[in-house]
């Protein structure tokens, strides 16, 4: 049924072969695995060494491929990313290639904004790069997991058109406030990633935080290298999220920039953000250490969070 549901090459007369796995975690385990295996015992063969095997990822795959790396001894070979580009570049990957890699690994549905990786044209350039060099590398797709269950593939597509639609309405709901770039692509697993269009006196750290006042748990992190200095908050869409939760996530959102917009004048002014500078006073010197964007971003996070904490005390019930 799998097979038949992501369009397999299979024959009249054929039959998929494969192992039922409790999540993507061991399936990544088991089938990276298989590759090393199987290029171990090629190797072998041809009377080559065989203990310096390499995988090909982007910087954006879970960690469970860090894991299947170190655990089973395989160098791990990133291709990097670029703001802008949040997936791994075919090209580039194709170009870290070489007689030791087992497997380069795309991703349909990246954990960070969603979007699919161009596995065809990865395809068609590991194939054109193992007849000019004569090697034999693999490429793995690692699919979205989502269930299907006994509802078969039109009750799986009715489910992810409806999922496709809720994810839409958020996202248009964020782009009419006028205060995000949405990071996300209409291409690939229903989420909505997004950033702040202005971070200078917000950040999505806050956000997010400040959201769970409200019930919800959307999660905010930086992009891998190189595009650590992009922060985007992430809402996957799952089959129990509707539209009514679309809408009521938006306006619960603005409600948090509304009180963020307060923050400045009653916090964050009031913190010192220590500039570089020198000023002469006589026989003194004055000297002020600028600090990092990181010392910058806690002093905010600290100020706003003991803001809410007066707050708290002088709301309360007597």
């Amino acid at each position: 049924m799998i097979a038949h549901l992501f369009n397999a090459p299979l024959g009249e007369t054929e039959t998929a072969v494969g192992v039922g796995t409790v999540g993507s975690s061991e399936a990544i385990m088991l089938a990276g695995l298989a590759f090393k295996r199987k290029w171990q015992n090629k190797r072998k063969a041809e009377g080559k060494p065989f203990d310096k095997p390499n995988i090909v990822t982007g910087a954006n795959v879970q960690v469970c491929w860090e894991k299947f790396a170190r655990y089973f001894e395989v160098e791990l070979k990133e291709v990097k990313l670029s703001e802008g580009y949040y997936v791994m570049d075919p090209e580039k990957a194709v170009e870290m290639v070489d007689e030791n890699t087992i497997c380069v690994a795309a991703i349909l549905g990246s954990t960070l904004n969603g979007e699919f990786e161009d596995v065809k044209l990865l395809n068609d350039l590991l194939v054109i790069k193992n007849k000019e060099t004569g090697f034999e590398s693999s490429h793995s797709s690692i699919l979205p997991t989502y269930p299907t269950g006994p509802r078969g593939e039109p009750g799986y597509r009715n489910v992810m058109e409806n999922c496709r639609e809720n994810m839409v309405v958020l996202r248009e709901g964020l782009e009419k406030t006028g205060r995000f770039n949405i990071v996300s692509k209409d291409e690939g697993v229903p989420l909505v990633a997004f950033s702040l269009k202005d971070s200078s006196s917000h950040t999505e750290f806050e956000i997010s935080d400040m959201l769970r006042r409200y019930g919800w748990i959307v999660p905010a992190y930086t992009m891998p290298p190189n595009a650590q200095h992009i922060t985007v908050l992430r809402v996957v869409i799952r089959e129990d999220f509707s539209r009514t939760l679309a809408e009521r996530l938006v306006i619960d959102i603005e409600k948090v920039m509304r009180e963020l917009d307060e923050l400045p004048s009653r916090v964050i002014h009031k913190i010192s953000l220590g500039e570089e500078k020198s000023e002469a006073n006589g026989d003194n010197l004055m000297v002020t250490v600028k600090k990092s964007d990181m010392e910058k971003q806690r002093e905010v996070i600290n100020g706003w969070k003991k803001f809410v904490s007066d707050r708290k005390k002088t709301n309360g019930i007597c």
